[in-house]
C-alpha cells in the first residue's frame, strides 16, 4: 500500500490530491485509509487539520501526527460523525464498494458547505497507444477474470467511469474528471513515467502473484501446478519490453455547494 502512495504522489506531481481545498482545512477523513499513509502525510502537511482515517483493518501505526487518529470503521455503515468535514478523500477503493451512490449522498451529508470530496482509482484495463496490449492475452485474460469474479460479490472495479455522474447525482458541482496513463513497466522515454513504471510493475507482478492462487486455486478449483504456470506466463508478458500497457487512473473531485 505504501509503494501505491509512492506511486500516486509521483504521478500527481508530488501532491496528496487534486481538488482546490483552501489553505486552512481543518476536518479532513480519509475512507479506506489503509495504513494511513496518506492520512499521516496530509497530517504532516497541514498541522491545523484534524485528520481521521478509517478502515475496517487495524494496520494503522500507533505512533501518528499528533493531529491524526485511525478509526477501525466500515464506510457503508452509517456515519455517526458530529461535525462536517473539509475534505474527503479516498483512493483505491475500486472492488470495496456496493452502493456508490449511498455513499456520495453520504459525503455530501457529512462535508461542510463549500467542502470537497475527491475519489481516486484505477479503471481495469491494460492499454497502448501502439496496439501492442493485445499481445498480452495471459494478462488481459487475468485482468478480465479478476473484474467478472469481483463483479459477481456486488463489488466492481469498474465503479470509477461513472463517478462524476454520480458525484453530481448526489448533489456536488464544479465535479471535475482527471485521467492519467500509469505505465506498467520501465518502457517509456519519458523519465518521469519511466521511474514510475518501475514501481507499478513491481505492484502489478505482487498483485498478480497475490490474487491468482485464491481466484483461479480456490475459486475456480486450478491445480497448484497450473496456477504456477498461469502466473508465470502473465509475468512474463507484463515484463515484457515490446509491450507497452498503462492503466487509466481516475481522478474525480467536486464541492458542495455554500
Amino acid at each position: 500500500m505504501d509503494l501505491a502512495h509512492h506511486i500516486s504522489r509521483l504521478l500527481l506531481g508530488g501532491e496528496l490530491f487534486r481538488a482546490p481545498i483552501s489553505d486552512n482545512p481543518q476536518r479532513v477523513l480519509d475512507l479506506g485509509t489503509g495504513t494511513g499513509i496518506w492520512a499521516m502525510d496530509f497530517a504532516d502537511e497541514y498541522p491545523s487539520a484534524e485528520v481521521i482515517g478509517t478502515d475496517l483493518s487495524p494496520i494503522q501505526p500507533k505512533w501518528t501526527p499528533p493531529n491524526c487518529t485511525f478509526e477501525v470503521d466500515d464506510f457503508e455503515a452509517e456515519w455517526l460523525y458530529s461535525k462536517p468535514f473539509d475534505f474527503i478523500h479516498s483512493r483505491e477503493l475500486e472492488g470495496c464498494i456496493s452502493d456508490e451512490d449511498a455513499l456520495f449522498r453520504r459525503a455530501f451529508q457529512h462535508l461542510k458547505p463549500g467542502g470537497y470530496i475527491e475519489f481516486q482509482a484505477a479503471y481495469p484495463r491494460w492499454l497502448s497507444d501502439d496496439g501492442t496490449a493485445e499481445k498480452a492475452e495471459n494478462a488481459q485474460s487475468w485482468l478480465k477474470t479478476l473484474i467478472d469474479g469481483s463483479a459477481k460479490f456486488g463489488k466492481s472495479l469498474e465503479g470509477a467511469i461513472g463517478w462524476k455522474e454520480k458525484l453530481e447525482k448526489a448533489g456536488f458541482v464544479d465535479v471535475k474528471q482527471e485521467i492519467f496513463k500509469i505505465p506498467i513497466g520501465a518502457w517509456p522515454k519519458d523519465p518521469k513515467l519511466k521511474e514510475i513504471g518501475r514501481y507499478q510493475i513491481i505492484q502489478q507482478i505482487q498483485a498478480v502473484e497475490s490474487y491468482t492462487p485464491r481466484i483461479y486455486g480456490t475459486v475456480l478449483g486450478w491445480k497448484e501446478e497450473e496456477v504456477q504456470v498461469y502466473v508465470a506466463k502473465v509475468r512474463k508478458e507484463l515484463k515484457d519490453p515490446s509491450i507497452h500497457l498503462y492503466a487509466p487512473i481516475y481522478v474525480v473531485y467536486g464541492r458542495k455547494p455554500e
